[in-house]
């Protein structure tokens, strides 16, 4: 009785150590201080599968400017014409991983949003990527990768 109560308590203690240690493998593969900086879009897609182009290929050129003060600038240019709108974002962790989300002051043709509530998200895929929500509701798919610079 006294070996079976050991061996339930090693057997718990394995399980909590192999989950905690795989649960932290999964969280901070992106961490609040490598998402400040400037991430420029690569990639547009469609609803079509394979319907991707990237470069010059795109509809529009576009990048997010995260700031370390909380504020963020977003800035496309398309037919020649550059249009820049700002606001701010806050960094939330959900179960899937870091999301950001968008806040704007005022209405612009640049919110890729599925609720046209001033509002975006942006979610990391894997820690060199970050996509847009909007693809969720028959928008665009937007992939976004940081230049260092």
């Amino acid at each position: 009785s006294k070996n079976l109560k050991m061996i339930r308590l090693t057997i718990i203690v394995i399980f909590l150590t192999v989950f905690s240690s795989c649960t932290k493998n999964h969280e901070g593969s992106t961490t609040a201080a490598n998402y400040h900086g400037k991430w420029t879009l690569v990639k547009m897609s469609g609803s079509m599968f394979n319907s991707g182009t990237t470069g010059i290929e795109m509809d529009w050129q576009e990048f997010y400017l995260f700031k370390n003060d909380g504020t963020i600038t977003k800035s496309r240019t398309k037919n020649a014409v550059k249009t820049a709108v700002s606001g701010t974002y806050t960094a939330k962790n959900n179960a899937d991983g870091l999301y950001l989300e968008l806040t704007y002051p005022k209405e612009s043709e640049l919110i890729g949003s599925c609720y046209g509530n001033l509002k975006e998200e942006l979610y990391f895929p894997d820690a060199r990527t970050l996509s847009s929500t909007w693809k969720n509701c028959d928008g665009p798919g937007l992939d976004y990768e940081k230049v260092d610079k």
